[in-house]
This record gives C-alpha cells, structure tokens and sequence, in this order.
C-alpha cells in the first residue's frame, strides 16, 4: 500500500490537522501533533535507480511519499548577458554550458552531481562594473519567470494541504555562482567594497521577484532561501565576515519576508554552526539540512537553541545508503526521538538530498520509522 494511503488509514477518527498547520506550528517553535517530514532527491534518481524498483517517471515525490512541504517557484539572479550563455563543450555523458553571468559549469547529463566550475568570466570589480552591473539591474523580473505557469501551480498547491513555499538562492550562493569560489573567497577579504555592492543589487532584485509574486500570484506559507554557508570541514567565512558582508542582506530579504509575516526556512550546506546566531538574528525560523558529515548534530543544536529555531533534516543519508536496516533505525530514531525527548521542533528528513545510492525500499523503511514515533 503507498506510504500516502497507510497515514490515511492510520488517521481515521482521529483530529484531522493539516499537514500546513503542522508545519507552520513547528516554525514558530510549538509542537503540534507530530514532527513534520519533508525530503529532496537528487536529479534522475528515477532515471538512474528507481525506475528499475517500481517508481514511474514524472512521479510526484511529494503525493507519493504524503511530505509536508511543496514549493511552487524558483528565483536566481538572471544572467544579464545573454550574448555569453552558449554549449562549451559536450559528450554522451556530460555538457559544459556557460551562462548569461559568463560562467561556466560541467555538469553530468544522466545523473545526479555536484556541477564542477570551470571558468568565470565575472573575476573583478571592474569587469562587473563595466559589463555586468548595469545590465542586471536593467532586468524586469517579470521577464524571468513563467507567470501562468507559477499562477496555476500555487492555485493546485494552496487548494491542498500542504505547506507552500516559494523558494531561491541568496547572495552567498549567487556570488559563488557569479564569481566562483577563488574568486568570491578573496573579494570577501580585499574587495568589500565590491562584495557589499553584488549583494545590493542582487537583494533588490529578489526583493522585486517577490513582490511581484505577492501582489499578482498570493503569499505562500512560507519562503524556502537556499545559501550555503559551508563546506565539510567549516564555514567558507569568519562570523565576523558573515555579520560584515552577509547579514546585512539577510536581514533585509527577510525583514521583507516577516513584514508580509511569513517564516523563513534557511538552507545551507555544511558546516555553518559559526554562523547560527547571526541567522537567527536576520530571521529565519528554520535551519536544514545540518549535513551530519559536516559534524553537525541537530540533538546538540537543539539542546542550545529548540526555543529559537525549528530544525529540518540531519538524517545521515550514508545510514541509508548502506542498507543496513539497523544502521538505518539507529540513526533515523535516535534523531526522531531525541528531539522528541527535547520537546524541540523537527522536521524530519535527510541531511541534504535522497541520491539514487539509497533503494527505494530503504527510504520508504526511513519513512515507516517516522510514520510510527512521530507523534510528540
């Protein structure tokens, strides 16, 4: 039976809660009925995987595993040059584009990985300020986005149940992609100057993506930012740099955001916990993914700061690619019911995103285990 029917059946006679007044409760620090439960998956996993274990193309992950979250558009910087965007290089197995930034990314055609930067063409203040500033600022960004398309998904999306967000990158991650990291990671410390102007610009921008969205579309429940902070083994900057060159934009994207009072969910990837008081001070409500490789441990987190932040993710994915049921139990239940011992806000998935290494039967055991110890 699919894992969507076993929770209705499960459910029935009992208090109908939305899975959108879950969520929303856990984001505001209180506890409702149950911990919430969301996931990513890597690109062409079907394709890859689990088309061969019993999952259609095209399926919708979110109907089929009955998740809590479902976001309905993506925002990030539009490349102001459109003469640059072109095929590099290609072979049967991977494509090197470069884009409308001049940068350009090798990334795999038939499965799931991290894009390797191989060139940028942003690399100064002055070719920025000559070639690049003025250009992006001139973009409208009704030119960048499919508005009927959005418009009937956040119509199907708020006629449900489920919590529904808006979603896009951020000034860390867009000077990564604009700069690359070499770049980016060296500007931070003798080009602050600089650093503080792509982040001004970049922050209008997304602040007039999103108003544009409330006023023609509707609010969403909440909005999903994605900025990576970190790598494995630390953060890419100081918290004194973070809180110089990074929060102040943090502060005003998601002042924006609690004006119109909606939470704010921060993604980031690796080990960002230098950072965790300046974000709780620009905003956000909620933290994920906490990649457990990274030395992160949502139990620790929590105990320091369950009454400021809700926190998603931490299920060590290399448990679940083991297979080892064991394994897998051990680690899915000491994180489900030490927060829930904690009395802390969780939501319950992955450290990052179900890759295709991960049988389809191993993720949906994951899912039994917080189907059966998820109530608080």
């Amino acid at each position: 039976m699919p894992y969507a029917l076993i929770v209705k059946e499960q459910r029935k006679g009992t208090p109908a809660v939305t899975k959108r007044e879950v969520i929303h409760s856990l984001l505001t620090q209180e506890l409702p009925e149950r911990v919430g439960l969301n996931e990513h998956f890597w690109p062409h996993i079907v394709d890859n995987a689990w088309g061969e274990q019993g999952i259609e193309p095209e399926t919708d992950f979110i109907a089929r595993f009955n998740l809590d979250l479902r976001s309905v558009s993506w925002f990030s910087a539009p490349g102001p040059r459109p003469d640059l965007a072109c095929v590099v290089e290609e072979s049967d197995e991977w494509i090197v584009n470069r884009d409308g930034w001049g940068s350009s990314f090798k990334t795999w055609k038939h499965k799931a990985g991290t894009p390797e930067h191989v060139s940028f063409t942003v690399s100064s203040p002055e070719i920025w300020k000559r070639d690049f500033r003025d250009a992006f600022e001139a973009i409208d960004v009704r030119d960048c986005i499919d508005m009927d398309a959005i418009k009937e998904r956040y119509a199907e999306a708020m006629a449900g149940d489920e919590f529904v967000t808006y979603s896009g990158l951020f000034v860390f991650e867009e000077l990564r992609k604009v700069l690359g990291d070499i770049t980016m990671l060296e500007s931070l410390l003798l080009e602050p100057e600089w650093i503080h102007d792509f982040c001004t610009v970049v922050t209008r921008k997304n602040i007039d993506h999103f108003e544009l969205l409330f006023n023609e579309v509707g609010l969403p429940d909440g909005l999903h930012i994605y900025d990576d902070l970190g790598y494995t083994a630390a953060s890419f900057c100081s918290p004194d740099c973070h809180r110089e060159l990074i929060l102040p934009y943090h502060k005003q994207l998601f002042g924006f955001f609690k004006d119109h009072g909606l939470p704010v969910i921060l993604h980031t990837c690796g080990d960002f916990r230098p950072h965790i008081d300046s974000i709780i001070e620009a905003g956000v409500d909620c933290i994920q993914a906490m990649e457990a490789k990274t030395g992160m441990d949502v139990l620790k987190l929590a105990e320091q700061y369950k009454d400021k932040l809700c926190f998603m993710g931490n299920i060590d994915v290399r448990a679940l690619e083991s297979g080892d049921r064991d394994r897998i139990r051990e680690e899915c239940l000491g994180k489900l019911n030490g927060m829930k011992e904690l009395r802390a806000p969780y939501v319950y998935m992955s450290d990052h995103s179900i890759p295709p290494s991960v049988k389809l039967a191993d993720y949906e055991y994951m899912l039994d285990l917080h189907r059966e110890n998820c109530r608080y």
